[in-house]
């Protein structure tokens, strides 16, 4: 699978302060906030700098801004295909493909979402079905990082084959007779010898 160009990122939903995951949605897009910074359509690094350090956005500390800072970075740098997870309340992760670059919308100045990039519905899971080790990246405070080491984890749960919580990929087979019952969930990388060595191995 090729993945390199792909990009993937983990977002909060909370531009401004306060809970946005429906807007999200519903709008088809993800916002950061800071809005009264204005358009940074094409901006360097070091514009993005000089744009957020107004009085109106004070920042506790020069690491915040610094992190601030990347945010923009990472999302001026989405495009069209990219990957974004948006966990919520501990309990659901969304799984958004973008469909645009970077845009400015002056109509969601007062709502804290102008800085923008549009979006499609893939996935929603349960943070119980994910696991323990990706989990915990997610949810770190930072407001907007990178997930491109798990690219091929993410890709897994988007092509809906089952992540247990040791996080391999398994898939899980059902028999189809009416009066008797199997089922069985292997990694993917067993073959029809480790198979049968299993089954001469089973005490029945």
């Amino acid at each position: 699978m090729n993945t390199i160009s792909k990009q993937y990122f983990r977002l909060r939903a909370y531009p401004g302060k306060k809970d946005h995951y429906k807007d999200f949605i519903e709008n088809n897009f993800v916002a950061l906030g800071w809005p009264l910074i204005g358009d940074l359509t094409g901006k360097s690094k070091e514009e993005i700098r000089v744009a957020l350090d107004i009085d109106i956005y004070p920042f506790k500390t020069k690491r915040a801004f610094g992190l601030a800072v990347g945010f923009f970075m990472r999302l001026l740098s989405m495009k069209k295909g990219d990957i974004i997870v948006v966990p919520h309340k501990n309990k659901t992760i969304t799984f958004l493909e973008v469909t645009s670059t970077y845009i400015y919308d002056e109509t969601f100045i007062n709502s804290h979402m102008a800085h923008q990039v549009k979006t499609k519905f893939l996935k929603k899971v349960s943070v119980s079905d994910i696991p323990p080790k990706f989990k915990k990246s997610i949810d770190t405070m930072a407001t907007l990082t990178s997930l491109n080491k798990y690219a091929e984890l993410i890709e897994d749960i988007l092509q809906k084959k089952d992540i247990k919580k040791s996080g391999i990929p398994t898939n899980t087979f059902v028999s189809d007779s009416q009066s008797k019952k199997i089922i069985m969930t292997i990694s993917e990388n067993v073959d029809r010898n480790d198979i049968e060595m299993f089954i001469s191995n089973l005490h029945i």
